[in-house]
């Protein structure tokens, strides 16, 4: 009994000293980790914060995180879209390799998330992605990021983040270039007698996104004649199925491309950008130059556009279609199937009539010759 009892108390005695290694080891790990928490910001880099109406600038979004390594980033980027859009986005020269988020244009917001491959990232101005902005109009346009995550590479997935550092660009007064629908009053030009002493350039889009998804907007640059105008139209391609109809029939809502007229800076550079939900199709977009003394619009050459659906808004087209396929062709079975069956039952009810037409005139006959047979077996009186 006292053996055994030692031996127990031996075992226990161990127990309760792993136990506290075990938790004074957690504990040390998670002060440690606690320690690091908050030591990484998301900032943005750009040499000069003052721009000019119509130029582009460039900024980096970039990353501090000198105490700890990390292993992924995330967040949102917000711009006021009445003073600038985006021109491009350049993620092939950051420290982030795998994307479960390309950086993605949504309205006045960029979204991004990635991950950084072994053994991560520390140290400071490490370069996730870079955007280019244009000038639209003067005022201040502040850049800031409405959420955002930086993950340790501990294991844990312990967000570290400390500070996400806004930054604001001044856009001083310059040439600038608008967009207006057609069916507006046709703008005239700012300066006739520089036109006139150019030569006359037809435009062509050299920038713009293929594909627009169902909440992005639609985004195209180009150049041409310097203070010219430029016609830009859209002329929708695609050939639209049962069920595109519709859909489209119920989304009167969406805003609708056509044509629009934009007018050419100094250097001939102009731009369009489009609001969100537009109806889906293919388009051909064509730029034109405007002569508004001879009212003509010279083309030049096309691009081709693709705005999308949202997935629901799909799966239910590809629905609408199997149904409009699959209903004929019920209908075709039933009406295969329902004029044989029709014309036997038809048949079949003439021929019971003729049978029972038949037993009337036999039950008829044989009451003659009841009768006649009675009638002669009667003895006259």
């Amino acid at each position: 009994m006292k053996y055994w009892l030692g031996r127990n108390t031996t075992r226990i005695f161990l127990g309760i000293i792993l136990f506290f290694v075990l938790f004074f080891g957690c504990l040390n790990k998670n002060i440690a980790a606690a320690q690091n928490v908050g030591s990484a910001s998301l900032f943005f880099s750009n040499p000069s914060t003052t721009v000019k109406e119509g130029d582009e600038f460039t900024i980096n979004v970039e990353i501090n995180s000198p105490e700890q390594s990390i292993n992924a980033v995330s967040g949102t980027i917000s711009f006021p879209g009445n003073l600038v859009h985006v021109v491009s986005i350049n993620k092939d020269i950051g420290i982030i390799k795998l994307w479960t988020q390309e950086p993605k244009l949504r309205s006045d917001n960029i979204l991004f998330e990635g991950i950084i491959l072994n053994p991560g990232f520390q140290g400071n101005n490490g370069i996730i992605f870079s955007v280019t902005f244009q000038a639209e109009a003067s005022g201040v346009a502040n850049l800031s990021f409405s959420d955002g995550a930086i993950l340790a590479n501990n294991g844990l997935g312990t967000n570290i983040l400390a500070t996400l550092a806004p930054i604001n660009f001044n856009i001083i007064p310059g040439p600038t270039f608008v967009s207006s629908p057609i069916a507006k009053a046709t703008p005239t030009l700012p300066n006739t007698g520089a036109l006139e002493q150019v030569a006359l350039v037809i435009p062509t889009i050299t920038k713009y996104f293929p594909t627009v998804g169902p909440q992005e907007n639609l985004f195209l640059k180009g150049k041409g004649t310097p203070f010219a105008l430029t016609q830009i139209s859209f002329r929708d391609i695609s050939v639209q199925s049962l069920g595109d109809k519709f859909v489209a029939f119920f989304q009167g809502q969406k805003n609708t491309l056509g044509n629009v007229i934009v007018e050419n800076d100094k250097n001939g550079n102009f731009h369009y950008l489009s609001g969100p939900n537009l109806v889906a199709g293919v388009y051909n977009a064509t730029p034109a130059l405007v002569n508004t003394t001879a009212n003509t619009a010279t083309p030049g050459a096309s691009v081709q556009l693709l705005v999308s659906n949202s997935i629901i808004v799909k799966d239910l087209v590809v629905f609408l279609n199997i149904l409009g396929l699959l209903i004929p062709i019920v209908f075709l079975i039933v009406i295969i199937y329902f004029i044989p069956w029709y014309s036997w039952r038809r048949m079949r009810i003439m021929k019971e009539k003729m049978l029972l037409e038949e037993e009337k005139v036999e039950i008829t006959e044989a009451e003659l010759k009841q009768k006649s047979l009675t009638k002669s077996a009667t003895p006259d009186s």
